[in-house]
């Protein structure tokens, strides 16, 4: 494994989550999801500091100290993790907030693949951890927002659908 170019990877999927999630927590009518957003832009965030100080230590030929990251975050409400349940009335008409849950979707499948595959390359333990940490996190946030646009999906396709009875 090119441990430079993992880390740059890694790096740039973790600025994109970031953003969206920012940009997502800006935009929303929804106070609850606001405030999700910004936590998850903020655990992607967390992510990014730990990336950029261990591709900072591996390009100077330190040797890698793996940080400790905290627990991810948990959602209080299973049925509706990020918005509140009133939102989904609304939902038919919220194609930035259904287009926010499709993107970060792929973004936390896809980050999870990633890291597990680093983990699998990486020769050193606490490394190979540090990746399955990074994908269990990423698996979580895949969860809820899996969840969360199953719990809207309904409700906004419906406006939309061409079989209507």
């Amino acid at each position: 494994m090119d441990l430079k170019e993992a880390f740059k990877t890694a790096i740039s999927g973790e600025i994109e989550g970031r953003e969206l999630y920012k940009a997502a927590s800006e935009k929303t009518s929804d106070r609850k999801a606001a405030e999700n957003f910004k936590m998850l832009a903020n655990e992607e965030q967390k992510h990014l500091d730990s990336l950029v100080t261990l591709a900072q230590d591996y390009e100077e030929g330190k040797d890698l100290t793996i940080p400790d990251l905290p627990a991810p975050a948990s959602f209080q409400d299973a049925e509706s993790p990020i918005f509140s349940k009133e939102f989904k009335q609304t939902i038919a008409d919220k194609h930035f907030e259904m287009a926010t849950l499709s993107i970060g979707i792929k973004l936390e499948i896809e980050s999870e693949n990633y890291y597990r595959k680093m983990a699998d390359a990486a020769d050193q333990p606490k490394l190979k951890d540090f990746f399955n940490h990074l994908a269990d996190w990423e698996k979580g946030h895949y969860d809820f927002l899996k969840k969360q646009f199953g719990f809207f999906e309904s409700y906004y396709t419906n406006k939309y659908s061409f079989f209507r009875f």
